[in-house]
């Protein structure tokens, strides 16, 4: 597998293969400042609960949003019973003993924000997989659909799953420049190969 950042895609080889597009989620050094500033001002005057609920906000703004699955559409029956459906809106949730954890000590955000640089792809899943004859077309393609999407409203739903990807990105407000995609050339049985990743991991952004 070779590894290819945003501003590399244009050295994506033109062959057969799958590829996989990782997202690093992004703490900045100014946002962890003034989480920890108001945390501790919090702490001090003895508001404990206004202090967590700004570390959930923080750690849902920062992070959390952007892994969001799509609402299920659901449907409920039984025997004799009213039939219900609609749409199930995924929920994140957040540990209430990591929240305690970090309340106490703070400085376990400047250690989370450090592993969290370097945690894709070894501890991430993708958030698309798919495959191409031509690898360097079907990727500069999402990359100029991304760019597309980032200068205009993303218009509405399309069943094509790479101009669907690109209007997630955009979607979610995830920066591009902190995407990169990870390459695999396959001479055959690419399709067969995407058809199997996208059934083990599942990912986020796109599932065939």
């Amino acid at each position: 597998m070779t590894t290819y950042r945003w501003h590399e895609i244009g050295d994506v080889p033109s062959e057969p293969g799958v590829y996989a597009w990782y997202y690093v989620p992004e703490v900045t050094a100014f946002d962890l400042d003034r989480v920890v500033t108001t945390v501790e001002a919090l702490k001090a005057g003895g508001h404990l609960g206004e202090a967590k609920e700004a570390l959930r906000a923080f750690l849902d703004t920062s992070i959390f949003q952007y892994f969001r699955e799509r609402s299920y559409d659901a449907s409920l029956s039984g025997p004799l019973k009213p039939r219900y459906r609609g749409l199930v809106e995924h929920v994140p949730t957040l540990s209430e003993s990591l929240l305690d954890r970090l309340i106490e000590d703070t400085g376990r955000l400047a250690v989370i924000r450090t592993v969290l640089e370097t945690s894709a792809p070894d501890f991430a899943s993708p958030i698309y997989i798919g495959m191409s004859e031509r690898l360097s077309t079907r990727l500069k393609q999402h990359k100029s659909l991304i760019e597309k999407y980032g200068e205009q409203d993303a218009g509405p739903s399309t069943e094509n799953r790479d101009r669907s990807f690109a209007r997630e990105i955009r979607m979610r407000k995830i920066p591009p420049q902190r995407l990169f995609v990870k390459v695999k050339v396959v001479p055959g049985a690419f399709v067969d190969i995407e058809n199997i990743l996208n059934r083990i991991h599942y990912p986020l952004l796109g599932r065939n």
